[in-house]
């Protein structure tokens, strides 16, 4: 790709003299010069945004600096809508120190905000954005603003490089004291400096340039494709000596295990306090008392992201008020299966949808999906999604790479030590929702009357499960109504009944069964002295695929799954059914010589009860873009099996 724009020339010299990123504008600013043609068919152009954070180490606490500049080409109406006013959250507790913005319009006049431009408003998360609109924005205008923040400091952290929009140049530089050093991984074409000594301060800069805006596409990650810096303090030459790391996973896995397992006397009292319950003690097995401890904590204890209370993780503040953060839940569960003497290691993993977990990057952050593995039965556990229950855990996790707490134990004692582990998906056999479905006619041939049972397992058990848990009948009823409705038009549904919709089904991999009737008059129409019967509209709504502009993504889902729809239409005394040709259908798409997906379909006939079955797999859960074009031949086939009309004609 051809250079983008003459002021990255301009940047990159100054960076080679500077080594720091100036985060002032300049006193006379010039329209840039923007000379790749596909990014001016875009609303707006990012043409610069340079983040920089700079740790700085005061008398009673450390803080990060945080300054960013930016610069925004808008092309049309659409670009200055999106631009033309700029909110800037912020915590209360990390003020704004600094902001100014300016528009710079096509004929170079100058617009900049007076202070009284800028507003403090709060929004729904309990912070607060800064607000301000630029002025005398039109076509071809660039938006400028800087802006500087004093935050919470964090060893570790992760910087997006990258929008929806085009971007020419996006850098990132961390400042820190010559003691600290810091280590950036990049991600997805950035490029990050050496570290480099300036001024008695360690500087590393993280570059990406001449970025193409990023899209969502159908059947693919989205967030993981961003440009990205990651950062760790990997040093600290003022504490643990040069040779020294200040994390490293065996350390971390350690103190994981630590936070696990220890537990004074008077909190092994209360947890075998809190099991002495009489349905716990008829609970044999380790995979019952295990399946037991999970579902009671589950529905019993609240877990919240924050509660202003220190005491909030600990085990007698859970036990009193039956709420606790993330960390407390934890705890409670490593608490009950250590004084059960059930055998459990915990690993974490991040969601392969928002960042796949990079082992080789000791970053912290990437600790956000917490489970324990129960090696006597080899189970994995979702500990902080009160929705799933084992063997579930969420589909984002399947295949992803994890951080596994490994216990090693010589004698009486146990230590850990960290394992690189890849998380199992689970097969398509274990992930379906399945129909049965028989139809009949009323006498008038204006009515349909259909008799269906859904079958949901695995994955798709979970989609639904909570709809009929939590919510009360009629909610509920009207909920699962929307679910299974065969079209997109009103259809009446009656006799509601339900098969294993608990948790305790889901541990135990019972299907979640759904009974219903339905009438419709509107998948029959009629011709003539003909009947048109959409018998498509049977296998539900389909989705379909169809993509103007080039893929740019791999195909990826976030679990292995399969479909199974019986239907049988009994044809009315009189009739004969025509153009059933259509119901034949098969479609397969293959990967390195094994088959990926397909969608199949066969009809028969046995006196006036026609028989359809189909069947819809995906085996698996990444396929490269080169097994595209055959994939959505199979999703798409699902569509068109969906529009399929067959003829009742009156013999």
């Amino acid at each position: 790709m051809k250079q983008t724009l003459f002021i990255t020339l301009t940047l990159l010299s100054f960076y080679a003299q500077s080594q720091v990123l100036n985060m002032d504008w300049a006193g006379e600013p010039q329209l840039h010069k923007i000379e790749n043609e596909k990014f001016l068919k875009e609303s707006a152009i990012i043409i610069l945004e340079d983040i920089q954070m700079e740790v700085v180490i005061g008398k009673e606490d450390v803080t990060l600096n945080r300054r960013v500049h930016k610069i925004v080409r808008v092309n049309d109406e659409k670009g200055i809508e999106m631009y033309n006013k700029v909110k800037i959250g912020y915590n209360p507790n990390s003020p704004i120190l600094m902001v100014k913005a300016r528009t710079i319009t096509p004929q170079g006049k100058v617009i900049e905000l007076k202070p009284d431009a800028f507003k403090d408003v709060n929004n729904d998360e309990g912070g607060i954005e800064k607000i301000f609109a630029l002025e005398g924005v039109e076509k071809g205008s660039e938006i400028e603003y800087v802006f500087q923040v004093n935050q919470r400091y964090r060893d570790y952290g992760t910087i997006t490089l990258q929008d929806a929009i085009p971007t020419v140049l996006n850098r990132f530089e961390l400042v820190a004291p010559e003691a600290l050093v810091f280590e950036i991984k990049g991600y997805n074409g950035v490029v990050v400096s050496k570290d480099t000594l300036v001024n008695g301060k360690n500087c590393i800069v993280a570059s990406a340039s001449n970025l193409e805006g990023l899209e969502e596409e159908k059947y693919a990650t989205y967030f993981p494709h961003f440009a990205r810096a990651e950062y760790i303090l990997a040093y600290n030459l003022a504490d643990k000596g040069q040779g020294i790391r200040v994390y490293s996973w065996d350390d971390l896995s350690k103190n994981i295990h630590n936070n696990f397992t220890s537990f004074d006397d008077k909190d092994k009292k209360a947890g075998k306090k809190l099991l002495d319950q009489r349905e716990y003690k008829k609970c044999n097995t380790p995979q019952e008392k295990i399946e037991w401890i999970e579902h009671f904590v589950k529905t019993n204890f609240i877990q919240q992201e924050y509660i202003p209370d220190d005491k909030s993780n600990t085990i007698e503040f859970i036990l009193k008020n039956k709420v606790t953060e993330e960390f407390g839940i934890q705890r409670l569960f490593g608490l009950l299966f250590s004084i059960e003497n059930i055998p459990f290691e915990i690993g974490y993993t991040t969601s392969r949808f928002e960042k796949p977990f990079d082992y080789s990057m000791v970053n912290v952050e990437n600790l956000k999906e917490c489970y324990m593995y129960f090696p006597d039965i080899k189970t994995y556990m979702a500990v902080n999604q009160p929705l799933y229950r084992i063997p579930l855990f969420p589909a984002s996790w399947e295949s992803n790479t994890a951080m596994h707490v490994k216990v090693i134990k010589l004698g009486d004692i146990a230590t850990a030590s960290a394992e690189k582990r890849k998380l199992p998906s689970t097969t398509p056999d274990k992930n379906y929702h399945n129909h049965d479905v028989s139809v009949r006619f009323n006498p008038d041939m204006d009515t349909a009357h259909i008799e269906m049972i859904n079958h949901f397992a695995g994955h798709n058990e979970v989609e639904v499960l909570p709809a009929l848990v939590f919510l009360e009948n009629e909610k509920r009823d009207d909920a699962v109504k929307e679910m299974i409705r065969i079209s997109e038009k009103d259809e009446k549904i009656e006799n509601l009944k339900y098969e294993n919709h608990d948790y305790r089904s889901l541990q135990q991999q019972k299907p979640l069964v759904i009974r219903s009737t339905m009438h419709t008059t509107n998948n029959i129409e009629k011709a003539g002295n003909k009947y048109l019967f959409k018998i498509g509209e049977l296998i539900g709504r389909q989705a379909e695929m169809y993509q103007e502009k080039e893929r740019k993504f791999d195909l990826e889902i976030p679990n292995q799954h399969q479909y199974t729809r019986v239907i049988k239409v009994t044809i009315p005394d009189g009739y004969k059914a025509n153009n059933l040709d259509k119901l034949n259908m098969n479609f397969v798409a293959m990967n390195n010589g094994k088959e990926s997906c397909k969608f199949s379909s066969t009809y028969k006939i046995e006196g006036n009860l026609l028989t359809v079955n189909c069947f819809e797999i995906y085996h698996e859960n990444f396929t490269p873009m080169s097994a595209y074009p055959e994939y959505v031949k199979v999703i798409n086939a699902a569509a068109d099996f969906n529009k399929i009309v067959i003829v009742l004609e009156k013999m």
